[in-house]
This record gives C-alpha cells, structure tokens and sequence, in this order.
C-alpha cells in the first residue's frame, strides 16, 4: 500500500518510543515490518513472533486494512485458511491463526489514525462481531461435520435434514464486541422430533458444545473467543440447545422481564441463519413486544422494586437505588413504558436509559415536563451514586451517615452544604415517585403544511425535483430530505413529525431561507445521522425556531462550519449560540486542559489525551471565529488576531508539555503567524532557538533541542481523531531545510553577522552566514510565540538588528523575488487570480511595507511585525505617500477580507477565485456584494477585484521607484 514512509513506525515511537526500539530488535524483513513493529509496541500481546503469525503481517501489508471487511467475506477468508475441515486439530490450528491475523488486522485499524487507514471504535466494534460470528460460523462447520461423520446426518421425524442458530447475544447481538469480550450465545435447533433411533437434542447438544470448545479451547497458539451460555433458558442449570417449540413453551411459560430484555439483542450469526430469523419472527418479538398494550406491566416493574427493597435494602431513605424515587424507579419508568408500547413502535427498541427516554418523547409517550424532569433527576441520583462509590471504593448505594463525609460527598457534587444536597435529592426522588405512578401518553398531532411535498418525498414522486426546484432553487434538495425521513426519529420521521407537529415546517422554511437550500439540507442530514437518538437536538430546535433558522442559515453559508460541526456535533451550541465576541482563546485551551485533571478514560495515554483535548480546543474557537465572522460579530483583523493567539496558546502549550518549565527553547513565529496574520487554514511559519546552557548536562544541547522541537512539531500537526493540527513550516530557519531544526542564540547571531547581543561582528559575517535581501525581510515579522520568554527577548534584539538596522536591500532585487514568486507560484491565467501570490496580491503590499520598513529602520515606530500597523505608521510619519497608503491599506483589508471567506465558506485554504466558479456568486454575496438587475454580485466581486489589484501593483511600484509594466529601470522612489 502506498503510504507515507516512516509513518507507522514514527506512530510506534509516539505510542511507546522504548518499547517501540524492543520490537524493532525483533522485526523481520518482510511487508508487513513496520506494521508488526507497531502492533507490538501499541498491544504488546500481539507481537508478531512466530513465523504464521509474520505471515498473516506480511498478508496484511500486501492486502490492505482500510476497508472494513463484511461478514460473508470474513467467513469465506476464514474457510479458506482453515482448510480441510475433516484435518481435525490441523483445521483448528489454521482456524486460530487465521483469526488471530483478522484480530490482528482490526487492533491495527484501532490504533491507527484515519489518515493512515484507521478506524472508530463503533467499526472496528461490528468487525470484531462479524469476526466472532464468522468464527462461530467456521466452529459450528468442524464440529457439525465431525457429528456426522461419527453419528450420521441429523434427520428430523417428519424427513428432512434438522438444523441449528447460533443466536449472538449482549455485545455479540449488538455488533459492539470488545477485543476482550465473552461472547454470549444461544444454541436453537429447528425440533426435538427426530427420525427412528436419531436424539437431534442429543445429537445438536455434542454439536454445541463441541463448536463452543473450538473456539474457547486453550492451545499454544491461543484461543479463539470464550463462550459464555448463561443467558440460554433457565441459565447455567439448563440444557445448552433449545428446541423454537422448547424455548417458546419456556418463554410463553417461564419467561421473565429480565430475559425480555435480554432477548432485545438477540441476532443470528451462525448456522441456519433462516431458522433465526423465522425464530425472532415467531418467538423472539411476540416475547419481548407484546402487540397488545399491557399497562399491568408498570405494575409488575413496581412489584420487582419493591420485592428487591425488601430483600436487599436495609436502609431505605439512604438508598438512592432501591429506595422509594430512586435509580431503579427511575431506570424502570422507561423501561415499563418501553415494554408496554414496544410491540407497537420499533423504535422504542433501545438499550439506554437516557436513549429510550428521548425515543419515548419524541414518539409522543411522555411529555416534555416529564422527560426532562426523569432525565434531571437520574442524573442527579447516578452523579452521588457513582460519587459515593469513588469515596468509598465499594459498590454501594447508601449515602453517607458520617456528617464529615457527606459534606464532603454535597461539595464534591457542587452543593454548598449537606442540606441543599439531600433537598435537592429529596425533590428528584418525589418527581421520580410521582411519575413512577402515572405513565400516561400523548394523544396524536396534526400533519404539517408541507404535507404534500413531504409525501412526494416518501413515494419517490417524479414530481417532487420539479417542486424541490421550485421552491429551494434545486433538485436536489428532495434527496436529502428523503435521507432525513428513513429514521421515525430523524428529523423528518414519523415518529418527529408526530411528536413536533410544526417542526416541519420549521424546517423547510429555514432551508428555504438559508444562503444555500442544498448544502444546508446536506449538513443537516450528515450531522444528525451521527446520533442514535438526536432527539434531544430536535427537541431543543422544535422549541426555539430562531435557533433552527439560524443553524440552516450558517450550514447553509459555510462548508469550513459545515465540516466541523459534523465532525464535531458538541459543537453545535457555538451555531445555536454563538455570533458575538468568540471567547478568549486561552482560555478555551486552558479549560480543555484543566478537564484533564479530572479521572480519563481507562487505557488513555497522557499525549494522546493532552493532544485531543487541544484539538478540541482548536476547532471550538476555530468554529465560534467563523461564526462570528459570517455575522459580521467581528472584523477580518480581529478574527486574525483571535487565531493567532489560538496558534501561540497552543504553542505554548505543546513547549511546555514536552520541556516542563520551557526553559531554553523559543518559539520564534515568522510570516502570517509573527503579525498575527494567520487565517482558518495558515500554516505556522516558525523558528526554534535555544540556549545550549539549558541542556540536561549529559545531553548534548543540539541533540537534547532538536528532540524537543520535533515532539512539539508532532504534538501541534500529528492527525488525530479529535481533528486536524496546524502545517509547521521551519523553512525560514538559517540555511533554510539544510539547515539544523534547532539553533542555538549564538549560532543564529553569527548567521546574521551578529553577537548574541544584536551587535555587529568584529570578525565579521560567519563562513554560512545571511546575505539574502529576503532572509533580513522574514526576520521583520519575528515575535516570540511560546517557550523561553528571556531567551526570546534575546532572540528578537538580534532580529531587529538584522531586520532594520542594515539598511533597504536595492528595489529591483526585491522585485525580481516577487516577479518570480507570481509566475512559479500562482499560475495565473484570464478569468483565475491568485489573491495572495498572483498581480497585485497580497504580497505586493507585504513586500512593499517590508522594504520601507528596512529603508526607515532607524525609526523604532515602524518596527512592527503587524503589516496594517506598519503601514499606520509608515504613512502618519510621512514615508509613504497618502495615496499609496490609502490603497495598500484598503487594498489589504479587502483581500485579507476576501481570503478569510473563501476557507469559511469552502472548507479549503485556498487563496484563488474562479470566474467561472458556481460557488463564485455566494462567495460574493457573503462580501456584501448583493445581485442587481444590472450588476449580479459575482460580476461585482470581479470588477473590484480588478480594480483593487491594478491600483495596488501600480502603488507597488510606484514605492519602490520602478517603471510599470514591472521591468527593472529604477526611477526616483516616491517616498
């Protein structure tokens, strides 16, 4: 597979750098080396060490892992690898092996990023299923073919072959199997009636326990999956096969409310996949969702609490489970109700209990009121249950009796004091009581006025483009909201429209509304068929129309937000909420950070936590930026200035996650980032610098430096789940990517023919030293970003001697850099502009002020890396001409303006515009540029595009006193 070289061994080094070494003792010199070298050191167990097990890694490199591999090709792999089945322990040997290479593939996807072909948890969950069903499929074959061979087939009385399924249970069932899971199964045969002389109970019974005992069964090479067979009829004390006559006389019989429970996540995954289904049809559903309503059944929940009061609970009032209004009060409202209406309503047919409750409301079966004060409540309960439980390091329920441990439990859970606690604890229970007792459902709701539209949509109408073209402006928008119907708890499903009459309406009078009907009705579809249950999303925006207005509105304006929010959904409450002042990027990185302190998730590895959290950060200010901006809350220059600091405040942090006190190493920001410049998709231009005195003693400070630099440059860019890091860039370092990542203060001095303390040399200039006109014009844009704030303070008297204090470089040099840039660099051609490299861009007015700059050094009021400041003060002390200055300004706050919208609007850092681009006319818009019968918007954006660009190269050179169209006759420079 094509893949950036080193990558996964350099992720193996992030992961455990000393052990990563250990494993690279033990590679091999096939395909698969880096792939085994990096599955050793993140899962130590499955280090690659024996020859079958290099192979499968060879196999695995050669083949690929992205893909997510489906059920029926897992069992097809698996049959192949295994072989003859009839070879015995052979066949189990290769049935091992061949698991262990598919678990082996799936742990990798796990511990790779996407990037490099990784995947989430909720895939890599369902691979593992289909991996376990398809072993228990090629276990149940060995073992069938086993039974036959020695007993003949398994022939039922009536003629015909008898059968049996594997029902996967629990996790199994739910296609969310762990690495480490058991897998709870269920053995169903077709009858006990077998032919003349033939047991099919007995017989299917060898059958079972065999196909369980190939898989569980210990050998040298390991073992497949441990099998657990508790949850069969009658438990551990009944037989392991259950006739459907058997298990359905047992469950009509015997059958308790637990086991209808369990049975919701029964699913077929091997053998007589037909005779599972037929099972869940005639057993199964009738079981667990009795068609008739049973409202008796709330009773029956009420008598299992009080039951499990009397015989568990000593000291009911303490009691936040059992007692009266407690969690299993709470937790059986819903399921009762669940029970009694989910014979009726699929949907219901949910696992959680916060899923089922908002399931539940938005079918209708529960008010809002009662929803929200069930959900307050259980969390509330739940917090001091698990409070208690981590103060006490036991599993109990019971509140503290001790005064001094329960004031602590009340400040632990944000109370002021123990009474306020047990008065808030006291409300819940009653609200929980009180509802426990009334379970009563909502009558039906009116259809919304788009009735017709949304039933052309769920009968494929071939009317409905035409309608959808009509009224959104295209077609296409009827796809999506087909999309947003399959669900009954989407937001067009029945179950919503049921429960939210008017929120269809809502819905399509803000696609209607919304800058751009398609893409907005795309996002939102995407960002809901994230949740299991968006219900409370749809909820939230069915009781607030603005704030349903103003989501379609801003995904309707911005791919970039778009992008973000479905990658993100906690992010929509920046959409919802946001629009003024984003707030203080520090801030935002610090919170992230301090959550940190609190417990982490069970296997967590400090920089994989420290590096999400700060991804997080990033993309929420990121967002709350761009939504500000589309609302016009803020200005270009303060959106910069807001992302800059978000760059240094992650800088920052990185610097001192890797050096502690961050002493002896400067972040030096250069270009966009050092005038705090930086857009949505900037890369950090940088310099590293350190002071060899800071080095660990038995370090050697080049070394010791250059480690730490690129930590840090891993820490900020590095893909991670949690979002996209920035671009460094340390090509502007002396000598540029020849050069040492890191340099020290004196070795960065001497380069600019300086002393350590920004004087001239005596000895003049060092052998590799500057003498670029444009390596003087980097340093004018240098401040210090993070680490070492005395060293940086160092660092930056040396720039400005370099910087200023030399004098301007000759115009025409400068120009032949600029010249070359716009023909190597942007490329462009009638009808494309490049704003930032091509004629009269950005960089036209950036090299302008630059070279003033280092022509009026010696005036400490123009050193500034800031280009808008400079070109302040350029023009009040008379430096630049007034009308030049008018133009560069104006002309640099439009494009800066015009750079920033294309990436909210488009989601790329690109810095052209096409005329002949369909997303042109709203890129215009969205730059106040209104369509007119004369003028349409796009052809207003191009015009001032031309006219701002023309004025600024003719102010470009006018400055530096060369003669139009460009070439390099000098003339009197203007100022």
């Amino acid at each position: 597979m094509a893949r950036s070289p080193g990558s996964l061994l350099a992720l193996a080094e992030h992961i455990d750098r000393e052990r990563a070494r250990e494993v690279l003792g033990e590679a091999w010199a096939g395909e698969g080396r880096e792939l085994g070298i990096l599955l050793g050191t993140a899962y130590p167990p499955l280090l690659p060490r024996h020859l079958w097990q290099r192979q499968a890694i060879d196999r695995i490199a050669r083949e690929g892992w992205r893909v997510p591999r489906q059920r029926g090709d897992v069992v097809g792999r698996l049959l192949a690898a295994t072989g003859d089945l009839s070879q015995g322990e052979q066949a189990l040997i290769n049935l091992r092996r061949a698991v262990w290479g598919e678990k082996a593939r799936i742990a990798l996807r796990e511990v790779l990023p996407p990037s490099l072909g990784g995947a989430g948890i909720a895939v890599t969950a369902g691979e593992l299923s289909d991996l376990a069903g398809a072993a228990f499929e090629v276990a149940l074959s060995e073992a069938e073919s086993a039974t036959v061979a020695r007993f003949g087939e398994p022939l039922r009385a009536g003629g015909g072959r008898s059968s049996l399924v594997v029902l996967g249970m629990g996790k199994l069932g739910g296609l969310e199997l762990n690495a480490g899971s058991d897998v709870d199964v269920l053995f169903i045969i077709d009858t006990d009636d077998g032919a003349d002389g033939v047991e099919l109970h007995d017989y299917w019974t060898r059958v079972a326990r065999r196909a369980a005992a190939n898989l569980e069964q210990p050998a040298e090479d390991g073992l497949i999956w441990r099998v657990d067979l508790r949850l069969r009829p009658e438990g551990s004390r009944g037989p392991v096969v259950n006739s459907v006559a058997a298990a359905e006389r047992y469950y009509e019989t015997w059958g308790r409310l637990w086991e209808r429970a369990a049975l919701s996540r029964a699913r077929p995954i091997a053998g007589d996949l037909a005779l599972g289904e037929l099972f869940e049809h005639d057993v199964i559903l009738p079981f667990v969702y009795r068609r008739d309503v049973d409202p008796t059944i709330a009773t029956a929940m009420a008598e299992l609490t009080e039951r499990a009061r009397v015989e568990l609970c000593d000291a009911p009032d303490r009691d936040l489970k059992l007692g009266p209004g407690g969690i299993r009060e709470a937790e059986f409202f819903v399921q009762s109700l669940q029970l009694i209406w989910g014979g009726r309503e699929p949907s219901l047919r949910v696992t959680s209990t916060f899923g089922a409750l908002a399931r539940l409301r938005s079918r209708g079966l529960v008010t809002d009121r009662e929803a929200r004060h069930i959900a307050d409540a259980y969390q509330l309960l739940r917090r001091a249950e698990h409070r208690i439980q981590w103060m006490s390091g036991i599993q109990t329920h019971l509140m503290p009796s001790e005064p001094r441990e329960l004031e602590r439990l009340a400040r632990s859970l944000g109370f002021a004091d123990p009474h306020e606690l047990e008065a808030a604890l006291a409300r819940a229970r009653a609200l929980v009581s009180e509802l426990f007792a009334s379970l009563a459902p909502e009558a039906p709701h009116p259809p919304p006025r788009y009735q017709l539209l949304l039933a052309r949509v769920a009968r494929h109408d071939p009317e409905l483009p035409a309608a959808c073209a009509e009224l959104f402006g295209s077609s296409d928008v009827g796809l999506h909201l087909g999309a947003m119907m399959q669900r009954p708890d989407g937001l067009l499903g029945e179950l919503t429209r049921e429960r939210h009459p008017e929120f269809a309406d809502q819905l399509i009078d803000a696609l209607v509304a919304s800058p751009d009907p398609e893409q907005a009705a795309l996002y939102l579809r995407s960002f809901f068929h994230r949740f299991i249950s968006p219900a409370p999303y749809i909820t939230a925006l069915a009781e607030d129309q603005r704030a349903m207005r103003r989501l379609a509105w801003v995904l309707g304006s911005s791919v970039f937000v778009g992008d973000a929010l479905v990658g993100r959904p906690d992010l929509v409450d920046v959409v919802l909420l946001g629009a003024g002042a984003p707030s203080n990027a520090r801030a935002t990185v610090a919170a992230e950070l301090a959550a940190l302190e609190g417990p982490r998730e069970e296997g967590g590895e400090p920089r994989d936590v420290f590096v999400a959290a700060t991804r997080r950060a990033k993309r929420r200010v990121m967002v709350e930026v761009a939504v500000a901006d589309l609302a016009d809350g803020i200005g270009t220059r303060e959106a910069t200035r807001i992302l800059s600091e978000l760059a240094d405040e992650l800088l920052e942090r990185a610097v001192a996650f890797e050096l502690g006190g961050a002493r002896g190493l400067a972040v030096v920001a250069v270009g966009k980032l050092g005038g705090m410049e930086i857009g949505y998709g900037s890369d950090l231009d940088v310099l590293f610098i350190y002071d060899p005195a800071a080095a660990p003693p038995e370090r050697d400070p080049a070394e010791h430096f250059v480690r730490v630099a690129q930590r840090v440059i891993r820490l900020i860019s590095e893909p991670h789940p949690a979002g996209p890091g920035y671009e460094l860039d340390t090509r502007l370092r002396p000598s540029g990517a020849q050069g040492l990542l890191v340099t020290s203060l004196e070795s960065f001095a001497r380069y600019h023919g300086l002393s350590g303390a920004g004087e001239l040399r005596a000895d003049g200039p060092a052998v590799t030293s500057s003498g670029a006109a444009w390596e003087r014009q980097a340093l004018l844009r240098a401040r210090l970003a993070a680490g070492d704030r005395e060293l940086g303070a160092r660092v930056l008297r040396v720039t400005e001697a370099a910087a200023y204090e030399r004098g301007a470089p000759p115009p025409e040099e400068l120009h032949r850099l600029r010249l070359r840039m716009e023909a190597e660099l942007a490329r462009e051609r009638p009808g494309r502009h490049d704003l930032k490299t091509g004629h009269g861009g950005l960089l036209d007015i950036e090299f302008c002020t630059q070279w003033l700059q280092m022509r009026y050094g010696g005036d400490p009021r123009v050193r500034t890396p800031d280009t808008l400041q400079a070109l302040e003060a350029l023009g009040t002390l008379g430096y630049l001409p007034r009308r030049d200055f008018e133009t560069l300004r104006d002309g640099y706050r439009f494009l800066r303006r015009l750079e920033q919208r294309i990436h909210v609007l488009h989601g790329a850092g690109s810095t052209t515009i096409d005329a002949g681009s369909p997303g042109l006319a709203r890129l215009a818009r969205r730059m106040g540029m209104p369509d007119t019968s004369g003028a349409p918007a796009r052809d207003a954006l191009l015009a001032r595009y031309a006219t701002t660009t023309r004025a600024i190269r003719e102010s470009y050179l006018a400055v530096l006193g060369l003669t139009p169209p460009g070439d390099l006759e000098p003339r009197e420079p203007s100022a």
